[in-house]
């Protein structure tokens, strides 16, 4: 099962995949997300987090769980650099620091095991240098890579526009059209659907 949570002012989508033991894997737990962690706690043992970047409303959840997290190895040191995940631009500190975290750091292709379920990394940079796609079973979660019928921007640091047309492209043609896809902001769209996006 997936669940959605929208939080902040940025409106970012963070997901909490679970299992029928109870056990569940929170996706970019963002801005704003104290109710929301409350009641995930409440309700499920929680066993992992996984960052498809990291930028401030996609990161700044995390302080309220105690959990290994999973992230690309471009994108660690966002978790310490204000500039990086724009926390500077809002006149706000990064809450984390170096040796804080319980890291698993990923790479391109990396496939791992959470709560009963097979997670694939595919690493697809222009957003961020570091930004993943996260996939299990048939839905696959983009971030702020895809989304639907747009792209996340690509102005901020180390974003790349080349970059983020090559990542839209691989998304579509590594992933079935079946495969459902769940984007950092706005609402679900499927991979059929998005081999028409106008960004690609």
């Amino acid at each position: 099962m997936i669940k959605k949570y929208t939080t902040g002012s940025f409106l970012t989508n963070s997901y909490v995949i679970s299992n029928n033991e109870g056990e569940c894997v929170v996706v970019d737990p963002g801005l704003g997300f104290e109710n929301a962690a409350k009641e995930i706690l409440n309700n499920f043992k929680v066993k992992a987090i996984l960052i498809t970047h990291g930028h401030m409303d996609h990161i700044d959840g995390i302080r309220f769980f105690d959990v290994p997290i999973y992230i690309h190895k471009d994108e660690v040191e966002f978790l310490y650099d204000s500039s990086l995940s724009l926390y500077k631009m809002f006149n706000k500190q990064t809450p984390y620091t170096k040796g804080m975290l319980d890291l698993r750091v990923v790479d391109d292709l990396d496939e791992f095991s959470l709560i009963g379920y097979n997670f694939k990394v595919l690493h697809t940079p222009g957003h961020t240098r570091g930004s993943v796609c996260y996939s299990y079973s048939t839905k696959v979660l983009t971030g702020d890579t895809l989304f639907c019928g747009s792209c996340g921007r690509t102005d901020f640091p180390t974003g790349d526009s080349l970059s983020i047309k090559k990542s839209l492209n691989r998304i579509i043609n590594t992933y079935p059209e079946n495969y459902d896809v769940y984007p950092g902001h706005d609402e679900k769209t499927t991979i059929k659907r998005e081999k028409n996006n106008p960004f690609l």
